[in-house]
């Protein structure tokens, strides 16, 4: 595997997550799957974190592995690259449902004084 796989595999994986906070919006629920997706990116994290630490079947050789990677060193290149941009979209995705709450509860407020 190269260094084109795993951009790939994390445009991949961010465009999904980005397709199911679009779902969400639309049924009204950004907020709770915003905090879904922040709590799985750091679960995820840590996950690959633990497997480069403890050196889990060569885990922290995704550096240097080249053409020789194997999936192992494969995930945890992904689950060490992904989870700040997943974190970073949860986060934007948190902010628009506080403005949108934010937004409707002024609104009675703006109408009353025209």
């Amino acid at each position: 595997m190269s260094a084109l796989a795993v951009v790939v595999g994390v445009g991949a994986l961010f465009f999904l997550m980005f397709g199911l906070l679009t779902a969400a919006t639309m049924r009204g629920r950004l907020g709770a799957a915003s905090i879904a997706l922040f709590v799985g990116a750091c679960v995820m994290w840590m996950a690959a974190l633990a497997a480069i630490v403890t050196g889990y079947r060569d885990a922290d050789g995704f550096v240097d592995c080249r053409d020789e990677c194997s999936s192992v060193q494969f995930f945890s290149a992904l689950g060490f690259l992904a989870p700040p941009l997943l974190i970073a979209l949860s986060a934007l995705g948190m902010l628009v449902a506080r403005g949108r709450l934010w937004r409707l509860r002024r609104r009675p407020i703006d109408e009353n004084r025209r």
